[in-house]
């Protein structure tokens, strides 16, 4: 099943990669989202790929939402996450793709095919990075670390977030907003930063990297401290949650107020 994921990821992303950089015309422009026809097509050729390997699996998309088959396995598909970073020419956009069987998170797949970045993971056999195996770093020193937040589109306002994140600015090296959650959770299963916090956000755009980060050893509880446990997906779940490579997570966690 991983092979036919990469495979779906790396179909999707080649075409992604190919319309990258042009004239994108949208199908539709909101305050704070874009409709773009490149992440319809994404969508039907990773449909395409899972269903012929797979035609008795359900699969949820963003696009056409759930496609209700065998209820024993589920794909969340995010055919472009990051579709606004895409939209504007920011090299930040990813192809997630995740394998949930009976209730449970077994399979991650993001892609990045701009950076040529294809980071997978099954449950128990570690998370890797293009063959190589990664891992969480293990730096203790919190004025040093770097991290993303992410949240949820339309979850809390701006004046909201502004405040949440300020502790995060000031007392850490820098917090990102990269708007390209999949990814996010890939830098800190690599190693390359400490922590992301995530504010009611959707399960569908990160249900892949959780499972990477975790096989590379990330620590994910939610912002009380109880560690993450997968629930049975639904579209319409928001979760908060923070994640760091594990020394820093009691500072991390601590810094939270809601």
């Amino acid at each position: 099943m991983l092979e036919i994921a990469k495979e779906a990821a790396s179909v999707a992303g080649e075409f992604l990669k190919e319309r990258f950089l042009e004239q994108l015309i949208p199908d539709e422009e909101l305050h704070n989202d874009v409709k773009l026809p490149e992440d319809k097509e994404s969508e039907r050729r990773i449909i395409e790929v899972l269903h012929r390997h797979f035609p008795t699996h359900t699969i949820f998309s963003e696009e056409v939402g759930m496609v209700s088959r065998d209820e024993e396995y589920l794909w969340i598909v995010d055919p472009l996450d990051g579709t606004n970073n895409y939209f504007i020419g920011y090299p930040y956009f990813s192809v997630s793709i995740a394998l949930q069987h009976r209730g449970e998170l077994v399979l991650g797949v993001v892609y990045n095919p701009v950076a040529g970045q294809m980071f997978w993971a099954e449950k128990g056999k570690g998370a890797y990075l293009n063959g190589k195996r990664i891992s969480v770093n293990k730096r203790t020193d919190k004025t040093r670390a770097v991290g993303t937040y992410i949240r949820g589109r339309n979850s809390i306002t701006k004046e909201q977030e502004l405040a949440f994140t300020k502790p995060f600015v000031m007392e850490t090296k820098r917090v990102l907003r990269n708007v390209g959650p999949a990814l996010d959770w890939c830098l800190l299963a690599n190693g390359w930063i400490e922590y992301i916090v995530m504010q009611r956000s959707g399960i569908m755009d990160v249900a892949a990297g959780i499972v990477i980060a975790q096989e590379a050893g990330a620590t994910i509880t939610d912002w009380q401290g109880v560690p993450y446990q997968h629930e049975a997906f639904e579209s319409e779940h928001m979760r908060s949650l923070v994640a760091s490579n594990g020394p820093l997570h009691e500072e991390i966690r601590g810094m939270i107020h809601e």
